[in-house]
């Protein structure tokens, strides 16, 4: 019974150090040393769409707009498909930023964005500076 008592203890111990360290771990995800480095400034001008509804059943422009703008504000994928067709998702200005009230006035519609984009493993994304809509 003391053998089983001081296994249990020991790792009761090694759970609250455990925790400890990833509570100190997450308390640092909004530092600097969280943040993604080595993007470069760019602009984007192309069309804002709804990821999912637009990749999974080709639905967007004006008549899927009530819909994108639903599935934004449940936290759906967004990303600006550029005149070449490809795809440069947006991405949140950080650990648990949400870039939804940002983009939610020109969803569907064509835009130009200012920001900075980041590449890795294939996919291209950028962290909104500005967003109007493009002439």
């Amino acid at each position: 019974m003391k053998r089983f008592f001081g296994l249990f203890m020991a790792g009761v111990v090694a759970a609250a150090i455990g925790s400890a360290a990833l509570a100190d771990d997450m308390s640092n995800m909004g530092s600097a040393s969280h943040m993604q480095t080595g993007g470069k400034q760019v602009t984007v001008t192309g069309n804002l769409i709804d990821l999912t509804c637009s990749m999974a059943s080709g639905a967007h422009g004006a008549s899927h707009a009530a819909c994108a703008k639903a599935c934004l504000l449940k936290g759906q994928p967004f990303g600006i498909q550029t005149t070449d067709g490809n795809i440069v998702t947006i991405l949140g200005s950080g650990p648990g930023q949400n870039y939804a009230d940002k983009i939610a006035p020109y969803v569907e519609q064509k835009v130009t964005v200012t920001g900075t984009e980041f590449t890795n493993g294939g996919v291209t994304g950028i962290q909104i500076d500005t967003i109007t809509a493009a002439k």
